[in-house]
């Protein structure tokens, strides 16, 4: 089954596409995502957590795939640490692990990840988690658009207040 992301990426040039940053130390996943993820995302790679963690502040990347055990800081820290950061807190982060347990998946959700798969993970179940967070950014950025053209005249409509929201909401509060 092929989205609408997949086929209309194809024809775009990588300038286009959304910007994935992967935080992974196993060298074998990073070639496997990178072959899952060619001509749908411009990606890069960073090999542990703390090398992640700069690259995201420096780049801002449109979404985030980070294993949870790697050397330097781990997937949770990598959570940790880009949430609470107002410039980097609004990019959705999937974890990826083989940890597969309950508890630890409930772990990686309250520390911020925006997705959590066990390794081995479906290919389809992936590229369908990444568009659906690229379409939410994009709606996301309408929004504030919208906002920011109209003088914040409008308040947040019930339909709308979805915790990212309010997030950004606070952040453009702050730059008015």
């Amino acid at each position: 089954i092929q989205s609408g992301l997949v086929n209309t990426a194809k024809s775009k040039n990588s300038s286009d596409l959304p910007q994935l940053l992967i935080i992974e130390d196993n060298p074998d996943v990073v070639i496997y995502l990178q072959a899952c993820l060619e001509n749908r995302f411009q990606v890069d790679v960073a090999y542990n957590g703390k090398i992640g963690i700069e690259k995201a502040i420096e780049q801002l990347p449109d979404l985030i795939i980070s294993d949870v055990m790697m050397p330097e800081k781990d997937g949770y820290e990598v959570c940790d640490t880009l949430k609470i950061d107002e410039r980097t807190s609004h990019i959705p982060i999937v974890l990826l692990t083989a940890k597969a347990d309950a508890a630890s998946k409930i772990v990686g959700l309250q520390r911020g990840a925006d997705a959590y798969l066990s390794k081995p993970f479906n290919k389809e179940e992936l590229l369908v988690r990444l568009e659906k967070m690229v379409e939410r950014q994009s709606r996301l950025m309408a929004y504030f658009s919208k906002q920011f053209s109209s003088g914040f005249s409008s308040r947040i409509n019930p339909q709308e207040s979805e915790e990212a929201i309010l997030i950004e909401d606070v952040f453009i509060q702050k730059v008015r």
